[in-house]
């Protein structure tokens, strides 16, 4: 997704492209301070928001702010160090905005000057932009790359996001040499979540497979793949029966995440139904932590892409 900006000084705008408005901020900033404003074009039209944020309330970008140096005043329960390890070092001091939707009383008590939000969140958009200037992002429209480009857009910092990608993808090569010969040519990955009392769903490219197909470059089961190719920006099938997930799960190689005690029970009541799964005759069966493996963000990225090493070398959690 791309976005318009213009910097805003007494008062006019100066409308600026893409390419070039980040140093023409920098001029701005220098000049006027803290007045300098930036207008960006969203999905509810125009808001102006300050050209460099100093408290931002991110719902669910949290990671995004992290990979571009900047750290959250304050963000939700599902995305502080608790449930969200691989943050800790940058959520830590962030006031706890709540669950989804966020408490608008927390969003008050923290004063945000910019809320930066995803469209899934049943926000009030209204109620929001009383409080700060409010950016809400498409959610499902970007991988993870970029969403990670779209928030840079929006605060002025593509160079810090065109950084932070290289050294991941220099990352995830050193991440493919280290399993060379572990994963024969010609073998597939399946990488399913159990979802509830009985839903399953097989993960494409993005979310929790991102690691595995992206980064490590990992084949899909044939099934997986025909339906990336009626839609690449696929993230996971819908909920699937047991029976129905077989088609999905039946990779040479598979990764299992479960999320609660009722998705937990769901994974048990498969083992026989899946016990002539290619995996498991195979013993290649590895579950995903959820607090390591259900988030979705440029910093945690790097965490499960080691994490997918470990588990493929020789690692533990066999299911």
């Amino acid at each position: 997704m791309r976005w318009s900006c213009a910097i805003r000084r007494n008062g006019v705008n100066e409308t600026t492209t893409e390419a070039d408005h980040q140093q023409e901020n920098n001029d701005a900033l220098e000049a006027d301070g803290a007045s300098a404003t930036r207008v960006v074009s969203t999905i509810n039209g125009e808001v102006e928001i300050p050209a460099e944020p100093q408290r931002i309330a991110a719902t669910y970008y949290a990671g995004e702010l992290a990979a571009l140096g900047i750290r959250p005043a304050g963000t939700v329960t599902r995305l502080l160090p608790e449930q969200s390890p691989h943050l800790a070092g940058y959520t830590d001091d962030a006031l706890d905005l709540g669950q989804f939707p966020p408490n608008m009383e927390a969003m008050v008590e923290l004063a945000p000057d910019l809320i930066i939000a995803a469209d899934f969140d049943e926000l009030d958009y209204e109620q929001l932009s009383k409080i700060a200037p409010t950016v809400i992002l498409p959610w499902t429209t970007d991988d993870v790359w970029g969403k990670l480009r779209t928030v840079a857009g929006i605060l002025g910092k593509e160079a810090e996001a065109e950084v932070y990608i290289e050294a991941y993808e220099t990352h995830a090569a050193e991440a493919r040499a280290a399993i060379e010969g572990v994963i024969q040519e010609g073998e597939t990955v399946s990488v399913i979540r159990f979802v509830g009392k009985g839903g399953v769903r097989g993960y494409a490219g993005r979310d929790v497979g991102h690691a595995f197909h992206h980064g490590l470059q990992l084949d899909m089961p044939p099934a997986m793949e025909a339906l990336v190719e009626e839609d690449p920006n696929l993230t996971s099938t819908g909920n699937l029966s047991l029976e129905e997930s077989l088609t999905y799960a039946g990779g040479d190689w598979l990764f299992i995440l479960v999320t609660d005690k009722e998705s937990d029970q769901a994974y048990q009541q498969a083992q026989e139904l899946w016990s002539n799964l290619p995996a498991v005759q195979n013993q290649r069966v590895h579950l995903l932590p959820a607090d390591v493996w259900f988030t979705y963000d440029p910093i945690s990225m790097n965490h499960t892409l080691d994490e997918a090493v470990r588990l493929l070398v020789g690692g533990d959690e066999q299911g």
